[in-house]
């Protein structure tokens, strides 16, 4: 599998794909002050759409703006922010979840200026019953006390994991990539996530070739 440089701020500092991460940024700055959001869902319409580096790589650019950032690997059935940002993953939110260990025995910081990471931990035989327990609701709110933005990186939104995180967060991003994603998942998808009164902050269409970036940004008004 060829490797790729999935954290942009450790490579190149200019960059087409970064000056998008940027507009994605402001944008998001923008209507957090609007609707006093903190916590935001990422998510995809399928796997391998990109989601967990574009969090990652967010989270890195949010941080160079002086911001303390927190992201959640919220995704306990595959997880990848561990191997994203090269962390350890012996325990994370799923032992929080089981409360079986403090939270601040699992926040680790990244290479990132100014973020921080809980891994997903063990993948566990019950994501959306534990995702579905107070203990999730109450980190996302004792977490706001510290940090200025909460990215969740979490399943596919066809998962029932994502629609009830959705519930629970202040704004969602859903991922599509350009000529991969068929409209009919991005309309089943979109529905879901509305269904469970989630506040769509905007799409990231991903790997297209229309311009010389990784990411589009479209603001829902």
């Amino acid at each position: 599998m060829k490797k790729r440089k999935r954290l942009l701020l450790n490579h190149e500092k200019t960059s087409p794909i970064l000056e998008e991460f940027r507009i994605l940024r402001t944008n998001i700055h923008l209507i957090a002050k609007k609707r006093n959001m903190q916590t935001i869902l990422i998510t995809s319409t399928n796997a391998q759409e990109g989601k967990s580096t574009i969090t990652a790589n967010l989270a890195g650019m949010m941080g160079e703006q002086d911001l303390r950032i927190l992201i959640i690997d919220a995704d306990l059935r595959l997880p990848s922010q561990h191997h994203v940002l090269q962390q350890d993953n012996y325990m994370g939110l799923t032992d929080i979840l089981r409360e079986s260990i403090h939270t601040i025995d699992v926040i680790q910081p990244t290479s990132l200026r100014g973020v921080d990471i809980i891994t997903a931990g063990a993948s566990p035989y019950n994501p959306s019953e534990l995702l579905s327990r107070e203990v999730w609701t109450e980190l996302l709110e004792s977490m706001k006390k510290n940090y200025d933005y909460i990215l969740v990186d979490a399943p596919p939104a066809p998962i029932v994991d994502s629609q009830i995180i959705a519930s629970k967060v202040d704004g969602t991003i859903l991922i599509v990539e350009e000529n991969k994603t068929k409209a009919p998942e991005f309309s089943r998808s979109l529905d879901m996530l509305t269904k469970m009164d989630a506040y769509m902050l905007g799409i990231i269409l991903n790997k297209t070739k229309k311009r010389k970036s990784d990411a589009y940004y479209y603001n829902k008004k």
